[in-house]
């Protein structure tokens, strides 16, 4: 069976990240990956109050994504300070990431504007990769570079190009509502780099009007099972994790009820959640 769970970013705006590993475990999900929202959640003290709570809550932390617009490009930048500025916040997350006893890392890395975006030669930032990578394995944590739209990687062949010049492993975050967003099968990612992703970014999808409207499952029509049949025939024993955009819901219940959907859609066990086992 495939674990399920919640990424925190389906809270963006609704609720505190130190408030959420209560609520999940009232609502019987034990599986998350932690979204941090601001530098102030980078903070030691901060962290360490988030894993007390954590622990008491019994959750299980996959991963840790921060809000990677605050300095994840910088991390790929030419200049020197800024980019010395930017590793010193993803050393803070990294270790939060290790307290937490984070599995793995969420990257989208540099932003890519058509025309505007400089210094995004793959040759260049494969060596800053594999940095990177070194960081988080000192950390006990693996570095994930996720498929974003607008960011590095938006299809599977510029995922290729990048494996082929590193010389550390790399792994990946499949988000699957990216991928459509980007025109590309979410397949494609399976087909291609499936024997590095380790976590799934999961919401449904319906077509309106032959434009992708995303929803919380079970409303929409994507073909779960399919895709979790593909990434275990390449070995994938990660978490498939529900990340909602906030205007998808009204009521924060309905989370729950989207997380154990997606479970008895993967796992086919009659709406039995596998995440529900405490720690």
């Amino acid at each position: 069976m495939i674990a399920t769970g919640l990424s925190t970013a389906s809270f963006f705006d609704t609720l505190m990240l130190e408030n959420a590993p209560a609520l999940l475990r009232s609502w019987g999900i034990f599986t998350a990956e932690y979204y941090l929202n601001s530098y102030c959640e980078y903070d030691p003290a901060f962290i360490d109050d988030l894993a007390r709570r954590t622990e008491d809550a019994g959750i299980r932390v996959v991963g840790v994504h921060p809000m990677s617009l605050q300095y994840e490009p910088l991390l790929f930048t030419p200049h020197p300070r800024q980019r010395a500025d930017a590793l010193k916040a993803y050393e803070l997350v990294l270790k939060a990431g290790e307290r937490l006893h984070a599995d793995h890392y969420v990257m989208h890395g540099p932003v890519v504007l058509n025309g505007v975006a400089k210094n995004l030669e793959l040759t260049r930032l494969a060596p800053i990769f594999d940095t990177l990578s070194a960081m988080a394995e000192d950390h006990g944590i693996r570095l994930t570079l996720e498929n974003v739209s607008y960011s590095i990687m938006p299809t599977p062949e510029v995922g290729l190009q990048i494996h082929a010049l590193l010389k550390r492993p790399l792994y990946h975050t499949l988000d699957i509502k990216q991928s459509i967003r980007a025109g590309v099968d979410p397949l494609s990612f399976v087909d291609a780099l499936g024997e590095w992703i380790v976590a799934v970014h999961a919401c449904d999808c319906r077509t309106e009007n032959d434009v992708p409207r995303y929803c919380l499952p079970p409303r929409g029509d994507y073909d779960f099972r399919r895709l979790i049949e593909a990434l275990k025939k390449k070995g994938f024993d990660g978490a498939v994790l529900l990340e909602a955009y906030s205007d998808m819901y009204r009521d924060p219940d309905e989370l729950k009820d989207a997380v154990f959907a997606l479970d008895h859609m993967i796992n086919h066990e009659g709406g039995k959640h596998n995440g529900t086992e405490e720690l």
